[in-house]
């Protein structure tokens, strides 16, 4: 049962400057301090059902995407810091499940349960073009750090890689047995010249994590270990570390250049929807089925509580 006026935590993602945690609500973007974990704002929006954020890469806009399952979906803008809401456009017909900004910050994508991918300019929401592949719902959508392709997974089983510039479909992968929930690209390394090829990281309902280079078409490992889906996948800061969470309520931290499950901890009683690490790469937020947020201590290599959202009355 949902606590008192907190729906599921569907997403979750840290300001640019890891000051604040914005928190999917029914209706509404909560905003946290992630000091500890006080609600300061909400911002109204017009989406029942709230599925993803993104802010854009200057960090002066936040973008919603969600809707009304079955009816119709799609993204609204705000500014960042200040909350005004400057954009909406519904485009898909059912809920927008995903939302991703473009390096460049003129781009932007949205994932729809209507199975399309819409590609729209920014600013102004102007349409751009559909990318149409999938056979079911997308569920999960994102741009590589170099800009050039578009990533996504469905409940079809399958991740397609897209070209970013010109919405063609490049490849599809389907090694996944089932729903794939989840994607994640690893950061760009120090140190790392030219454009080597990006590692892609994806959760599925097959209990496996695998990670992919989509640039060259290929799948480099799997991750087993898990007992349940998996819903939400994040790497550290440095790339080093890959966060995996889901069903299970566990969260689970994997060497990023093998299949070790370095640690792993029971971070909630229920699912885990949503997690995200700060851009310093010293805390993660995670989020629940019944509303309910953490945020961990994360530097020593495994899951130390620093404070839980709502507080206990």
């Amino acid at each position: 049962a949902h606590g008192v006026g907190h729906s599921p935590v569907t997403a979750l993602a840290f300001s640019p400057d890891g000051s604040r945690i914005v928190v999917a609500g029914h209706g509404e973007v909560r905003i946290l301090n992630a000091n500890d974990g006080t609600g300061q704002a909400s911002l109204p929006c017009g989406f029942p059902r709230i599925s993803g954020f993104a802010f854009s890469p200057d960090g002066s806009y936040l973008a919603v995407s969600g809707g009304e399952p079955g009816v119709h979906g799609g993204v609204e803008l705000f500014e960042w810091p200040g909350g005004a809401s400057v954009g909406r456009r519904l485009h898909h017909l059912d809920h927008a499940t995903a939302v991703a900004f473009h390096p460049s910050g003129t781009l932007l994508a949205t994932a729809g349960a209507d199975a399309e991918v819409h590609f729209q300019q920014w600013p102004g929401l102007t349409p751009l073009r559909i990318l149409e592949g999938h056979s079911g719902p997308v569920l999960a959508a994102r741009f590589s750090p170099d800009g050039d392709l578009l990533v996504t997974a469905g409940m079809d089983r399958s991740i397609k890689v897209w070209d970013a510039g010109t919405g063609e479909l490049q490849r599809s992968f389907s090694h996944h047995t089932d729903i794939v929930h989840c994607l994640a690209f690893r950061p760009r390394l120090p140190g790392e010249g030219g454009s080597p090829p990006f590692h892609c990281a994806s959760g599925s309902n097959d209990r496996t994590v695998r990670v992919w280079q989509p640039a060259i078409g290929r799948m480099i490992r799997i991750v087993r270990g898990h007992g349940g889906p998996i819903l939400s996948v994040a790497y550290s800061a440095d790339g080093s570390r890959l966060f995996s969470a889901g069903q299970e309520g566990i969260v689970r931290i994997i060497d990023a250049d093998s299949d070790r499950i370095l640690h792993e901890w029971r971070a909630h009683d229920d699912w885990i929807y949503a997690t995200a690490v700060s851009p310093d790469g010293e805390v993660l937020v995670s989020g629940d089925w019944t509303g309910t947020v953490k945020l961990w201590d994360i530097r020593e290599g495994r899951g130390t509580l620093l404070w839980t959202w709502p507080r206990s009355p």
